[in-house]
């Protein structure tokens, strides 16, 4: 077995076979390559290279699910061998990947994994959670107009559900999480003039915490944030902006004929407070 199992043998355990067969393959690899690289034996490495590509899915769309999720499993059984100073590379794939893109079966085994790596202890927690917050919205390209493709919104429920499963796994296992969550959180906030798909799809996710022991913990934190944010948005909207958009009227109870004339608009400028007047619309 050991060496001897090729990228082609995988393709067929991840059909065919019980996932045990890749589950011996890959623990072999990360075995094998556990010691200075220069004693590593160069059709070990090979393997271990090939493994780390079957991981790697930020050069490719049209990656091999069944594959990916087969070494997923693989690799969650095998955690205990994972090392940081030895397969840094393979970590970094791993908190690279981006849920949106993966079938169902294989954002379950990847999910699986990430709560087991965050339960090593001392080892993987901040980038277990770091990678689940990036998750929180969808990937850059798909939220460059402000309107996020039918199929990621059919998709989103379904992922923010996951992902606060995957958080209160977490939280369960390591009582540490939700206070590293927090800062987390705070850290990943979008900005003021972050693109509008990404902001709404933020919030929408990040509420979707506070329920359950998380809710305990962080829900009056997550709350703040968000009102952090919707003030922020708020006193960047000009007079200008609520006169141009008649449906924005309603939000203050305010006779507008009461205002003096010559205002001075302090502020970001009328295409800047144009996009605040949007996202707080959006947001509330």
């Amino acid at each position: 077995m050991g060496a001897d199992l090729r990228r082609d043998e995988m393709e067929v355990a991840a059909w065919r076979f019980s996932d045990a067969t890749a589950f011996r393959f890959v623990e072999y690899v990360l075995q094998s390559v556990r010691m200075d690289p220069l004693l590593v034996d160069p059709s070990d490495m090979e393997q271990y290279h090939k493994l780390v590509g079957i991981v790697d899915t930020t050069k490719k769309r049209n990656f091999d699910d069944a594959l990916l999720a087969t070494t997923l499993r693989a690799l969650s059984e095998a955690i205990s061998k994972i090392d940081i100073m030895y397969h840094h590379s393979l970590l970094n794939n791993i908190f690279s990947i981006c849920i949106w893109y993966l079938q169902r079966d294989t954002m379950d085994a990847f999910l699986d994994l990430i709560t087991r790596l965050a339960a090593v202890a001392d080892q993987y927690l901040k980038e277990c959670l770091q990678m689940l917050v990036n998750n929180f919205t969808p990937p850059g390209p798909l939220t460059v107009d402000n309107e996020l493709p039918r199929w990621v919104v059919s998709r989103k429920n379904d992922i923010y559900s996951r992902l606060c499963e995957s958080f209160k796994t977490i939280s369960d296992t390591v009582p540490l999480a939700p206070r590293m969550l927090r800062d987390i959180i705070d850290r990943s906030m979008p900005k003021l003039f972050d693109n509008k798909a990404k902001m709404v799809s933020f919030v929408e996710c990040m509420l979707g915490l506070d329920t359950d022991r998380m809710g305990d913990l962080i829900g009056a934190i997550l709350l703040a944030k968000v009102v952090d944010l919707l003030t922020e948005l708020d006193v960047h909207i000009t007079w200008e902006d609520i006169l141009q958009e008649e449906h924005n009227v309603g939000m203050f109870d305010m006779e507008l004929e009461d205002l003096d004339g010559d205002e001075d608009e302090v502020g970001l400028g009328q295409a800047g407070t144009k996009v605040c007047a949007e996202k707080l619309e959006i947001s509330a």
